[in-house]
């Protein structure tokens, strides 16, 4: 009874394990708010110059103090999105939304005040800007109740007042129930819209999920199919060359199909470690690794699998950058695209491999996404190896990370050296994306951790 209680007593809280994850509800947040990347480079750019503009002509540092103030407070809003990452826990979630409608409340309360000036001018700007919110509310709409509320709210808000800075100017009846309706129409079309985005959104998201599915069905069903036929060519060959043993008699005949089974089941062993490094399941042991030692020894390697007509070019590594990796799980996947990059080429082409150190999230960098959806952060560094082939085509872009998925002539490829390096960058901690360069040729880029974890 006593080990019982103490037990119980040294065991985790009930309450840590029952904690909520929200990740769930703040994902579209994240998703919408993160990736336009170009549009918020604008809009900052737009608030800027209004802040700037209407400080010179009125003369009032209240415009350039909202405009320093939202720029800090949006600013902020993106970083901590950027580095949510599941589990989010409920005082996270809570931030999010307090941050979310603080920067939206901020943008709108400009506009708001501008509609009460007596100047045409201004209460031009505003218009504008108040127009500007109704179509960033509608485009950036994210399906959770909480901000549709307030992005309401503030629709609302700003109707009433533009409502009543125009009527208190009009003295006729008629002109007054005119512009009420007009008031009135533009609230119902506003929610009508924003309504039918938010089903639309819906079927979307539900037609996207249904496609993740049947895609994760078609991968298994490939690669139970792949397993089943490559373990069964290899127990072929072991079970062959161990009954053709029995019946040979001369010692020479009888060490070469030993030699073979052997063969057969080393491969067998390649196999399955290439499976584990996929399913995330690979016995890793992490250490720091100095890139610029690291890739400068992986030269001779990388000249074994070349030919003459194949130039290699490999970029010295900033000083002093360091990740944190398997150092012969991230040899292995180097290997992997070097060879890769090859056979995309054909006869012949360049391969450059370099690396740069990266944190994200940041004006120049989009941080790459995990196969979970989760959003890198923080500081990386980024290895690529670039080819001059023709790159992957559009319809085999979302097939190329499966599992026995290869393009390759029979017994060229297993289909399963860029799975492999998926599987080892997540299971680091870090992400590995494909990206086809303008000028041709496929980047391929290994994003690792900068620092243990």
């Amino acid at each position: 009874m006593a080990s019982d209680i103490g037990s119980a007593q040294l065991g985790d809280p009930p309450s840590a394990k029952r904690q909520k994850d929200y990740w769930d509800y703040i994902a579209p947040i994240v998703s919408a708010d993160t990736s336009a990347r170009v549009e918020i480079l604008w809009r900052w750019s737009l608030v800027l110059l209004a802040a700037i503009s209407l400080t010179f002509a009125t003369g009032r540092y209240l415009f350039a103090i909202w405009g320093a103030v939202y720029l800090l407070m949006d600013r902020s809003y993106l970083r901590y999105l950027a580095s949510l990452a599941s589990p989010v826990h409920r005082t996270q979630f809570i931030t999010a939304l307090i941050l979310s409608w603080t920067t939206s409340g901020l943008f709108i309360a400009m506009p708001i005040y501008l509609m009460t000036s007596d100047v045409s001018s201004l209460r031009f700007i505003a218009i504008c800007g108040f127009l500007a919110m109704c179509l960033h509310s509608l485009l950036r709409q994210r399906g959770l109740i909480h901000l549709a509320v307030w992005d309401c709210i503030q629709i609302m808000a700003g109707t009433i007042v533009l409502l009543w800075t125009t009527v208190k100017d009009v003295s006729n009846v008629i002109d007054d129930i005119l512009i009420g309706v007009g008031a009135v129409t533009l609230l119902l079309y506003y929610g009508m819209n924003y309504l039918g985005i938010s089903k639309l959104r819906t079927r979307l998201r539900t037609a996207e999920e249904m496609h993740a599915e049947a895609q994760k069905m078609e991968a298994v069903g490939r690669l139970t199919g792949g397993v089943a036929h490559d373990f069964n060519n290899i127990l072929t060959v072991v079970i062959g060359n161990l009954d053709l043993y029995h019946e040979l008699e001369n010692k020479a005949d009888r060490d070469f199909v030993i030699r073979e089974a052997f063969a057969a089941a080393e491969r067998g062993a390649t196999l399955t470690s290439q499976l584990l490094s996929f399913s995330r399941r690979a016995q890793l042991n992490p250490e720091t690794i100095d890139l610029q030692e690291f890739l400068s020894s992986l030269g001779t390697m990388f000249d074994r699998v070349l030919p003459e007509t194949v130039t290699l070019r490999i970029d010295d590594a900033p000083a002093g950058l360091t990740c944190h990796a398997d150092r012969n799980q991230l040899a292995s996947a180097m290997l992997n695209l070097v060879i890769n990059a090859r056979d995309a080429m054909g006869e012949k082409g360049q391969i450059l491999v370099f690396v740069r150190p990266v944190t994200y999230p940041g004006l120049t960098a989009t941080p790459p996404r995990r196969q979970d959806g989760t959003v890198l952060s923080g500081p990386y560094c980024a290895i690529s190896v670039c080819d001059t082939g023709p790159g992957i085509p559009e319809e085999l872009s979302a097939e190329v990370l499966t599992p026995f998925f290869t393009t390759k002539p029979i017994g060229k490829g297993s289909g399963l050296g860029l799975p492999m390096v998926l599987g080892f960058a997540e299971q680091t901690e870090g992400a590995f994306t494909l990206t086809n360069k303008a000028r041709g040729g496929l980047e391929a880029q290994l994003v690792l951790p900068r620092h243990p974890r």
